[in-house]
């Protein structure tokens, strides 16, 4: 059962020839540096995109197109002994039966977070309802609101910080998206340090350093 804040970290913002050296500040010896609940590498969108080689964990990045896809992705994921975090689109994420139907699948095949794209001005009161009527969904195991997050697309200003702060103490959310380069969603160190998360809480610097990689020359 997760405690606190769970920061997923999404690079595929990063330029392929420098990923590995974002990889390389995002992960110690295969596992995410302190503060991190995943990175999200690699990406897959179906079954057939799984490679199981000396990867840990996999972000299913379901498509509008193909949810039930998604599902099977993250059901052979966990099969092959993986953990799996399966990522949401904007475009299907407004619906809240639809979603709490796809979020349901999801977590019956064994997404350990299941995160919901959502805008940084989204109505709050609709985020509530969205929120609320997911979390109804039964599970076993893990309920779904420990297993529920959002990535938040920003829209200038302080406007994703303040809305991920708000989901996370008004609606009890623990799962958040950080995007290395800040495009996605917000860059995860400021992300934390939004949800309350002091730099001892995590390897600020580790972050910082592949923050910067995107940009590099």
């Amino acid at each position: 059962m997760p405690k606190g804040v769970q920061c997923h970290v999404g690079v595929s913002a990063v330029a392929l020839d420098r990923l590995g050296a974002a990889l390389g500040h995002l992960l110690k010896q295969g596992q995410p540096i302190k503060g991190l609940a995943s990175v999200l590498h690699p990406v897959v969108n179906d079954a057939e995109g799984i490679v199981l080689d000396d990867h840990t964990s996999i972000c299913v990045a379901v498509t509008a197109a193909d949810v039930d896809a998604g599902v099977a992705a993250v059901r052979a994921a966990v099969d092959g002994g993986l953990r799996a975090q399966a990522v949401m689109p904007l475009d299907i994420c407004d619906d809240p039966h639809e979603v709490a139907l796809h979020a349901a699948n999801l977590g019956d095949a064994g997404a350990e977070a299941i995160l919901l794209t959502v805008s940084a001005g989204v109505n709050r009161e609709d985020l509530r309802e969205l929120v609320d009527t997911t979390c109804e969904v039964d599970l076993v195991g893990v309920p779904m609101r420990s297993r529920l997050g959002l990535r938040i697309t920003p829209t200038g200003g302080d406007a994703a910080l303040e809305l991920a702060q708000h989901a996370h103490s008004e609606l009890s959310l623990l799962h958040f998206y950080g995007c290395i380069a800040g495009r996605e969603a917000p860059r995860p160190s400021d992300l934390l340090a939004a949800l309350g998360m002091r730099k001892s809480d995590f390897n600020f610097g580790s972050l910082v350093l592949a923050e910067h990689v995107p940009d590099a020359a």
